[in-house]
């Protein structure tokens, strides 16, 4: 892209991602012609304002669960028997951002 983009096309490329995307960022990147860093560092500017507006949606993905008997996990106790094991050195915050969405469900 050979045009500086501002602020507005970034929120909209940012916004496509979020919504519709199930591609890498380098393959999302490529495929609308920007740079795969310029578009990394809108999409975390981004996502970090509405994280500190609480605007920001928490968005699920599908995973695929295999359990794996020999690595070290934590079991995180959510209430009413419901239970979630994750792996040890799991990112806090992301455990976190699961359990209250899970909770809100």
């Amino acid at each position: 892209m050979s045009k500086r983009a501002g602020r507005e096309f970034w929120t909209r490329v940012v916004d496509e991602f979020e919504r519709t995307s199930g591609e890498t960022h380098a393959v999302f990147a490529a495929r609308h012609g920007v740079e795969k860093a310029t578009f990394e560092r809108w999409l975390y500017l981004l996502r970090e304002e509405r994280r500190e507006k609480g605007t920001g949606a928490v968005r699920l993905l599908p995973v695929h669960v295999a359990v794996e008997r020999n690595e070290p996990a934590v079991l995180v106790e959510l209430g009413s028997g419901l239970a979630l094991r994750v792996t040890v050195g799991t990112d806090p915050s992301y455990v976190a951002t699961l359990v209250a969405a899970l909770r809100s469900c």
